[in-house]
């Protein structure tokens, strides 16, 4: 069974101030740990995540995917960027932090820093975000799989029978 990701960019809160801001709290954790569901999901598939301190505002992270996917690179990035933010809490809206992400992706930042800057990607970004709201996006991650949303903290094993359920429909 195989299947292909197609991520798109949606805001978890758009007026967030570009420098972004202190991390609230959210039920379960505490100032230094995630909660014991998500630490569990994490371990699980081995992955390392840390309770971040900030919430970046993401525009820019994903004005950058726009760009890494018309290079085939947006897996790669979106790798690299969501590691750096649940390991240590890389603030994945500075210049600086994507820059390194870009480079470590294959990608020219000497190409995209400036796209970046100049907002050439900002309204594909709105646009997308728009769309998935008109879906029913509420939230991330959120998954269509098969026409149907699978949206919050679900399980890979919801979605691994949901590819499947889909790629048998």
């Amino acid at each position: 069974m195989s299947f292909e990701v197609d991520r798109k960019p949606y805001l978890l809160r758009p007026e967030r101030p570009l420098e972004g801001e202190e991390r609230r709290l959210f039920d379960g954790e505490t100032q230094t740990e995630l909660n014991a569901a998500m630490q569990e999901r994490a371990k699980g598939v081995d992955l390392v995540m840390r309770r971040p301190q900030w919430s970046p505002n993401t525009l820019r992270a994903h004005e950058a995917t726009v760009y890494a996917k018309a290079q085939g690179k947006d897996g790669l990035l979106h790798h690299l960027a969501s590691q750096g933010y649940w390991e240590s809490g890389a603030d994945i809206n500075d210049l600086d932090v994507l820059k390194g992400f870009a480079e470590a992706a294959g990608m020219d930042w000497a190409d995209l820093g400036p796209r970046i800057e100049s907002g050439e990607y900002r309204e594909t970004v709105m646009w997308e975000y728009e769309a998935a709201k008109e879906k029913g996006v509420a939230g991330t991650p959120t998954y269509l799989i098969g026409g149907e949303l699978f949206g919050g903290d679900v399980s890979i094993e919801e979605l691994r029978e949901a590819i499947k359920s889909a790629s048998a429909g």
